[in-house]
């Protein structure tokens, strides 16, 4: 066989890894991440079992077992995928250098950022608005995907604020000592 059918995935590899450092990915997950990639079977059983639940209850018992079956290989892929990347900064090690905050970071890199992000939260709202009698266009999917992902940075920038008071306090009350 040829190596080419190998530098394809390979290819793919490096590109998710230098997107994911890129979106932070290599810093140290927490703990729920960590637990979910240690466990990908357990966790893909009980995220299918919330999604078919309530699809057994609305419709066919059928159509339930047929939804839980791929919510639980589409979970469970994910999580297998987030433990081959849990794995791989494991063995070349995190970044623990203190990244660069959205408020000092170039317009371009956040405009990236959340464009990244705003486009598979369009179409996952799209596709949660089909299962509604009257479904949300592309244009009402993406202005609730900007919404969704301005309000995650909104509260992102909250949050950074209140570390860097935080630690202002600290090092206020270590100079006091």
């Amino acid at each position: 066989m040829s190596g080419r059918p190998q530098r394809v995935p390979a290819t793919l590899w490096r590109a998710f890894l230098a997107l994911d450092r890129g979106l932070g990915g290599a810093n140290p997950p927490p703990a729920p991440q960590a637990f979910a990639a240690r466990h990908p079977a357990g966790c893909s059983t009980a995220a299918a079992l919330l999604v078919a639940i309530p699809v057994g209850l609305a419709f066919a018992p059928f159509r339930a077992v047929l939804v839980g079956t791929c919510a639980w290989l589409l979970f469970w892929a994910f999580l297998r995928l987030e433990r081959r990347r849990q794995a791989h900064y494991a063995r070349v090690g995190y970044d623990t250098a203190p990244r660069d905050s959205w408020t000092t970071a170039r317009p371009r890199a956040v405009l990236t950022t959340m464009l990244v992000a705003w486009c598979p939260v369009t179409v996952f709202i799209w596709l949660v608005g089909r299962t509604d009698t009257d479904p949300y266009g592309w244009t009402a999917s993406a202005v609730f995907g900007a919404l969704a992902v301005m309000g995650g940075y909104v509260g992102d920038r909250l949050q950074e604020r209140r570390r860097s008071r935080a630690r202002t306090a600290a090092d206020a009350d270590r100079e006091a000592l």
